[in-house]
């Protein structure tokens, strides 16, 4: 799925700010969690009303974890650095849980103990005008411990090999 495929309703719907929130931790080095409007992250500003450039590029876009399509508040250039460690369904599949190794703030990931910061991800499911997909309502920073630690110190021996 890709969201330039996702109807204008979509679009609209989750642009609406006061019906679609994303609890928000952008991490490492930020004082305070914050709350967003999905508008921020899935349509382009217009010029009167932007801070700065951005480009489709900045854009959020689906990424595809065992089958599931997920919509992430990161811009699309994070996706290659982005590594599943840990999803977790509810038992009525309307929800995931994902804890995520995000590499891409490369100054943050040079050793195998850097493996250690995480993204903790929750996702419902969305719906409606015959779209189906997981929707992130929180994403935040998070310290990744035992077993999720293990498989992010994987992660990162592989591409610190790699580099």
């Amino acid at each position: 799925m890709k969201l330039a495929e996702l109807p204008k309703q979509v679009i609209d719907d989750l642009s609406q700010k006061d019906k679609w929130r994303l609890d928000i931790d952008p991490g490492f080095d930020a004082k305070h969690e914050f709350w967003m409007n999905w508008g921020h992250f899935i349509t382009l500003p217009e010029e009167s009303f932007a801070y700065y450039e951005k480009t489709e590029d900045d854009l959020a876009e689906f990424i595809n974890f065992h089958g599931l399509d997920i919509l992430l508040p990161v811009s699309r250039s994070h996706h290659p650095d982005i590594e599943l460690i840990r999803l977790i369904p509810s038992a009525d599949g309307n929800t995931v849980t994902l804890y995520l190794h995000d590499s891409f703030y490369k100054d943050w990931f040079t050793t195998e103990q850097d493996a250690r910061y995480g993204f903790l991800a929750v996702a419902d499911r969305y719906k409606k005008f015959g779209c189906n997909f997981y929707l992130a309502s929180y994403y935040h920073f998070c310290y990744l411990i035992n077993e999720d630690y293990e498989v992010a110190k994987q992660i990162m021996r592989r591409k610190l090999a790699n580099q």
